[in-house]
């Protein structure tokens, strides 16, 4: 009896349901067929749903960056004028009158890109990004933090009360304390690396005085004349020795026990080339635009990063280090990111008060300086421009009081202002550039001296003493003055204040070291160690620009590479290359360095950031 299998009545139902096709279409279900019955005949339909799930895995997007989502851009067409009617407003055509006006229209991209008066609150110009409440609770977090011993002395500006004076006092002792403790702990390493160091000695001494028997009595035994007193020899005169009675040199340096590698832990050095890109975040999405400027608050205990982009927002990233690098976050949850609009137009610098660490300041291309109090938790103006000065505002510098900020601008000057005067006043403006000036910087030792570095390709040195000296109209003369091959795009003050770095985009950063200058014969700037590095950033990447560390003497600079290098400021030599071809999909460009730890947070072009840890 026939078996009737199935694919026979799919064949003919699927024959009565081709009757209105065509011959091309019949002879394509016909070889769908066909094949259907090959595949089922060599039982390959688990091989080809395989190869299927293969080629959606190859296809599947990579999972998208957390943080901030890409806003959509929307295309802005020309708004046209309106024109009136001379005949529909019965205007005669010869008339005074008859020539046609034209009504103002307003401009979105205008409108949107004006400065904003007054104080603003976070509610204000929150940009939806993060939960605003659980960002107040951070700033009163923060707003409690107390600065370390470096900056205990400026607390002698806050004001007499019997409550302010008693936490001054109990600083001093916390300060006194931990320096006795310091003292002693330095004491007891210098004591332990003697009692090393002459057990090494003698250690080294007894394999010597070893060495040196063992080779005596092998010569007594292989050549007994060799001590033999010589026949012409006076009575009571001893033979010479042949054999070389000097002892062995001790072992390699490296092989020696050091205090840093038994006590201190790891060098910095291994510090620095031990960075890695760590977290259960690698990269975050902070900012919507391009990130221009950066800063970290300098507690220990809570990383919290700030950056600013081109359209004038400012991104925190809460970084929370309770979780292990390892940890695996859920789909829906997100790191800790804020945003808010203080500025209109780029952002071009922020720095916070190095007195008040409550204070962020920032300057923006929107002609103001703002300033973000985590206590009141608002954005408060410090200063504006006049109405007929230029409104792009550079790079700022506070002063080591606290009191005094500089800022730069486009037509070559700089400008000098005390935060407790009104924010339409100013101390002066100077013009001390032919063009543009790209970065001020404040020597963090000496008020009095101030770096500049223009579009004109010079690096000066300016003592703001000899400013009264000069009349409006009257030219200042530098300190010290340093020519570049092309423009400087930044020069700025070590820690110490001895030694300054500065980026060129001649494809060179230099380190002037070895001078002071408080002395009153400096007049020139010494001979700088010079690194080749490529400067040429371009259109779509911000400046590259050499950042010092806080308290160690290196700077960091971004690489076009996508890698970030490390220059000691002594000899130039590169400490170390920081690279994540994973993680790092462009130039990291903007760089900042943690005050109080070896930790370094780096911006890209696409708003997205890394912590190097």
């Amino acid at each position: 009896m026939p078996v009737h299998h199935d694919s026979d009545n799919e064949t003919d139902s699927h024959a009565q349901d081709n009757t209105g096709l065509s011959e091309y279409e019949k002879m394509r279900l016909e070889n769908i067929r066909r094949n259907q019955e090959a595949m089922r005949m060599f039982e390959l339909p688990e091989a080809v749903s395989a190869v299927g799930a293969s080629r959606a895995d190859r296809n599947k997007r990579s999972a998208p960056t957390p943080g901030l989502k890409k806003e959509k851009r929307v295309k802005h067409t020309e708004v046209l004028p309106r024109r009136t009617s001379n005949r529909l407003a019965n205007i005669a055509p010869d008339s005074a009158p008859s020539r046609r006006t034209v009504e103002p229209v307003a401009d979105p991209e205008q409108i949107k890109r004006m400065r904003r008066d007054g104080t603003l609150s976070l509610k204000e110009i929150s940009n939806g990004h993060g939960d605003d409440f659980k960002f107040s609770q951070l700033m009163e977090e923060l707003a409690t933090y107390v600065p370390d011993k470096a900056r205990v002395k400026d607390l002698e500006d806050l004001s007499d009360d019997d409550s302010a004076t008693i936490v001054k006092k109990e600083a001093k002792k916390e300060v006194k304390k931990e320096e006795e403790d310091i003292n002693i702990n330095v004491k007891k390493e210098e004591a332990d690396d003697k009692v090393k160091k002459e057990e090494t000695e003698d250690k080294d001494t007894k394999v010597g005085i070893r060495k040196y028997f063992s080779r005596s009595s092998a010569a007594n035994t292989a050549t007994p004349a060799a001590t033999t007193p010589d026949k012409k020899a006076k009575p009571g005169s001893a033979a010479k020795d042949t054999t070389k009675t000097s002892l062995p040199k001790s072992e390699d340096a490296d092989n020696k026990p050091s205090s840093s590698s038994s006590s201190k832990g790891p060098s910095l050095r291994r510090q620095v080339q031990a960075l890695q890109i760590r977290g259960p975040w690698p990269t975050v999405k902070v900012c919507q635009g391009r990130i221009y400027c950066m800063a970290i608050h300098e507690n220990r205990d809570k990383i919290l990063v700030c950056g600013g982009d081109v359209d004038g927002n400012l991104g925190f990233w809460d970084l929370d280090e309770s979780q292990a690098d390892d940890y695996e976050p859920d789909e829906e949850e997100e790191p800790n990111i804020y945003n808010y609009k203080a500025h209109s137009r780029t952002l071009s610098s922020m720095q916070y008060s190095p007195t008040e660490p409550n204070k962020l300041f920032s300057t923006s291309y929107d002609g103001s300086v703002r300033y973000l109090d985590l206590v009141q938790q608002k954005f408060l103006e410090s200063y504006v421009v006049a109405p007929d000065a230029s409104d792009h505002l550079g790079s700022v510098s506070i002063t080591s009081s606290g009191q005094q900020l500089w800022f730069a601008d486009v037509d070559g000057g700089v400008t000098l202002k005390d935060i407790r005067t009104p924010k339409d006043e100013m101390v002066y403006r100077k013009i001390l550039h032919e063009k543009k000036v790209g970065c001020v910087n404040v020597n963090p030792k000496f008020d009095n001296l101030i770096v500049t570095s223009s579009l004109d390709r010079t690096m000066k040195i300016w003592d703001i003493r000899t400013f009264g000296q000069y009349k409006e109209d009257e030219a200042i003369v530098e300190m010290a003055s340093f020519e570049h091959r092309l423009s400087v795009t930044s020069a700025m003050w070590s820690p110490d204040g001895s030694s300054i770095a500065s980026t060129s985009y001649d494809d060179n950063v230099r380190i002037f070291n070895n001078f002071e200058p408080s002395l009153p014969d400096f007049k020139e700037i010494p001979e700088p160690v010079r690194i080749p590095h490529n400067n040429q950033s371009g259109r779509w990447v911000t400046m590259l620009r050499a950042v010092w560390s806080h308290q160690f003497n290196w700077f960091s600079i971004g690489n076009m590479n996508k890698s970030v290098d490390i220059y000691s400021r002594g000899t130039g030599d590169l400490m170390a290359n920081l690279s994540d071809r994973r993680n790092l999909t462009t130039v990291p460009a903007v760089n900042a360095w943690h005050p109080n730890r070896v930790l370094l947070a780096s911006g890209m072009a696409n708003g997205k950031m890394v912590i190097w840890r």
